[in-house]
């Protein structure tokens, strides 16, 4: 399944091209196919014209559902996945929310062999690692409210995918708020959070990156206070 989900993710842009040139060509073949059923003169040659019809409108009906699934399984199911198979190293601040299993967590000696600029830029205390995997927008401690356009930088070699996602403080459930598979410097991270559906108080700010190996960086957390809009 990992293996169909990586395949999947490299292949995306790919796929998108394909299946455009794919949909040129049916839906020509869809218009010549309607054209000819509604001239046809005779039963026999109309009936032709029909199945021609209606086969060239399953395969754009199937292209569309293909298109929709490499999206949804690109976009949300494999960040879910990754996580799931592969939790977060734990640090300081989340170490109480990610359940530890040694055997499948990378090494800093590991990472740093992934990602050659790591020794230069060392992580902190929160995971974060300047220049490669923080947020820019909130900062630490920061208040919020409203409708916020979150940003950071994730900038790792072979960059797989990030995911950023919020928890209330002392809790083991993270909740998506997006997911993207670019590198990002100091821009949005993707899609609007809109605050004001939660009850305000602290809450924590978690954003995982995994490289194309499916190997999970040290989740950069910082915590931030969520206010209600001033009026």
């Amino acid at each position: 399944m990992l293996e169909l989900l990586r395949f999947l993710v490299k292949i995306e842009v790919w796929v998108y091209i394909l299946s455009g040139l794919a949909a040129v060509i049916v839906l020509r073949q869809l218009i010549t196919a309607w054209k000819d059923w509604r001239s046809a003169l005779f039963g026999l040659e109309r009936e032709t014209a029909q199945r021609r019809f209606t086969s060239a409108l399953t395969l754009m009906i199937l292209l569309v559902l293909f298109n929709l699934a490499e999206f949804f399984y690109v976009s949300f199911i494999a960040p879910a996945v990754v996580n799931l198979n592969q939790p977060v190293i734990a640090t300081p601040a989340d170490a109480a929310l990610v359940t530890p299993q040694a055997a499948a967590l990378p090494t800093k000696s590991s990472l740093a062999m992934n990602n050659p600029i790591e020794s230069a830029n060392p992580q902190n205390e929160n995971g974060c690692v300047a220049g490669q995997i923080e947020w820019t927008f909130p900062q630490s401690g920061e208040k919020i409210s409203g409708t916020v356009e979150l940003r950071g930088t994730v900038n790792v070699t072979n960059l797989g995918f990030y995911k950023f996602e919020f928890s209330q403080p002392g809790s083991e459930i993270w909740s998506t708020i997006a997911a993207g598979n670019s590198i990002k410097v100091d821009q949005p991270l993707g899609g609007l959070w809109n605050t004001g559906l939660l009850t305000p108080g602290d809450y924590l700010l978690r954003l995982v990156v995994a490289d194309n190996a499916n190997n999970i960086f040290p989740a950069c957390v910082i915590s931030i206070q969520i206010v209600p809009p001033s009026d």
